[in-house]
């Protein structure tokens, strides 16, 4: 019934032939499949099944709270993160346990990153071979901490690694990975689902949903470069942020209970399906500690931007930013104006908060440029 209503839902959606086209593409790729050395996946996926077994993992979505998140007090904590999340790297303590990455566009542009992004991890994540036909079995298994995924069609959970039911955003499919690693408790961040249409973005599909952005503008991420000049992604209509939403509501109710807990910490995210808490709630730090751990972090992105260290207590702090403060290499202004300032100031400091109800930013050593 369920692959029924997906085929009548495409019918309707981009016409007959599309859909069909699409139905033809999955066939064909599911035959090569049968090219794979399934065994040595299976066993692959057997040996580090349970491997966390009882721990937590914060789960880190991609949207602009991520921005109004104390990402620096999730150093000693298991993290899982997505698609270009490495943009965040420079404002961070940490480097993410584990990486995932499904969507057809996204992989086609993230594939020559790969060499710069898996060897950060403990464990990245990819599909063998993707629903359209890529194989990414061949060039993945050149890093031995690269595990991938076979897709089936429905919507389930799966219990049988390397199959995996796809969803409509990657996050579906990490909860099959950690659920497999043997996590007992996921906490999201930054899994907002607050998202916009991308109006000045290229439309590159014949059902008007690939996009390709044509500048550093994305307005549903936390860096305006994440999917920005020449990225290409899919727009956020309506019909794809309900099947997501759907998504969610399903691992509400027929995944989560007391020997797998969701909670969702985020701010201003839009999901009510799982139970809230505040992150400081979740992570037990003092404030003498929280300084400590921010301070570390203010002077590490100093000494890499090749400035002189200086006491969070000495820097300059502004109201608001003008043209006049470009010759300030370092400064803080309400957290307020700091966030809206995030993406235009991003180009040419490096923002590090929020801390203190403010926000600080670092000149770069290099400006970026966002033409």
């Amino acid at each position: 019934m369920r692959l029924i209503e997906h085929v009548s839902d495409a019918i309707r959606r981009e016409g007959f032939y599309t859909a069909f086209f699409k139905i033809f593409r999955r066939m064909n790729t599911a035959l090569k499949y049968l090219q794979l050395d399934l065994i040595k996946q299976f066993r692959r996926w057997k040996s580090i099944k349970g491997r966390y077994q009882g721990k937590r993992v914060f789960i880190i979505g991609n949207g602009p709270s991520l921005n109004e998140t104390e990402l620096y007090l999730l150093k000693d904590e298991y993290t899982m993160c997505f698609n270009r999340f490495f943009l965040f790297e420079e404002r961070l303590n940490w480097t993410p346990n584990f990486f995932m990455a499904t969507d057809g566009l996204v992989l086609e542009d993230l594939e020559k990153e790969f060499s710069e992004i898996i060897p950060k991890t403990d464990i990245s994540i990819f599909p063998g071979i993707h629903f359209h036909g890529k194989n990414y079995s061949g060039s993945l298994d050149e890093f031995s901490n690269t595990f991938w995924t076979i897709p089936l069609i429905g919507r389930r959970f799966s219990k049988l690694l390397p199959f995996i039911y796809p969803g409509h955003s990657v996050i579906y499919d990490s909860f099959q990975v950690l659920k497999h690693l043997g996590f007992a408790e996921i906490i999201l961040l930054g899994v907002d689902f607050n998202y916009k249409i991308h109006e000045t973005a290229k439309v590159i599909s014949t059902n008007n949903i690939g996009i390709e952005s044509q500048a550093d503008d994305d307005p549903n991420h936390f860096d305006p470069r994440y999917f920005g000049k020449n990225r290409r992604y899919h727009q956020p209509k309506d019909f794809i942020i309900q099947n997501m939403v759907n998504d969610m509501e399903y691992l509400a109710k027929k995944v989560t209970n007391e020997s797998f807990n969701i909670i969702n910490a985020g701010v201003k995210s839009k999901l009510t399906f799982f139970s809230k808490k505040p992150l400081n709630d979740l992570i037990n730090y003092s404030e003498e500690e929280k300084e400590e751990i921010f301070c570390e972090l203010f002077n590490k992105v100093i000494k890499q931007q090749g400035q002189n260290s200086i006491k969070i207590s000495d820097v300059i702090f502004i109201e608001e930013y003008s043209g006049t403060n470009n010759c300030e290499k370092i400064f803080s202004m309400p957290l307020k104006n700091g966030l809206k300032m995030i993406s235009i100031l991003i180009f040419k400091y490096i923002p590090l908060g929020p801390f203190k109800n403010k926000y600080y930013f670092i000149r770069r050593k290099r400006e970026i440029s966002n033409a």
